[in-house]
């Protein structure tokens, strides 16, 4: 993965367009985020793959929370790794390690979709788990560190 995106990279690239800040949906998407990590946690003990998926799932909505905060969206092609590289663009190489393990998941979460037989270990979900209530808490921080006149419901 590399750090040198910046939001003009990205939007000459055309995979990222300005939209209006909506903050309603900024809330629903990190309110659900949280969700999936419960959600995660349940399945984890009986379905693996069910919580890895919910684990990334969460990230993937954090990280279009931020996109919003900022003013942008992901535009039709790639938009798992385009909301991974805005994300990347945002935070900085402060949190490569988090932006890595993201990822990661991205690219085995499709190995699962497209390769049935690829298993999904008990700790695999679990490090998926860990990193995604990580990545969601610094997602939260930042829009509300960005965003401090608002008041939200996360």
């Amino acid at each position: 993965m590399k750090y040198t995106d910046s939001k003009n990279d990205l939007i000459k690239e055309d995979v990222i367009k300005k939209c209006p800040i909506d903050f309603h949906a900024i809330n629903k998407l990190v309110g659900r985020a949280n969700i999936d990590i419960k959600t995660a946690e349940r399945n984890l003990k009986d379905d693996e793959e069910c919580a890895y998926n919910y684990a990334y799932n969460a990230m993937l909505r954090s990280g279009l929370a931020l996109m919003f905060s900022e003013g942008y969206r992901p535009k039709i092609k790639g938009k798992h790794l385009t909301v991974i590289r805005f994300t990347s663009s945002v935070l900085g190489v402060k949190f490569k390690k988090v932006i890595n393990s993201y990822d990661i998941m991205r690219r085995k979460r499709h190995r699962f979709i497209y390769e049935p037989d690829l298993p999904c270990s008990k700790k695999e979900a679990e490090e998926s788990l860990i990193i995604a209530k990580n990545f969601v808490k610094i997602i939260q921080k930042s829009i509300k560190k960005r965003n401090p006149q608002e008041e939200f419901d996360f």
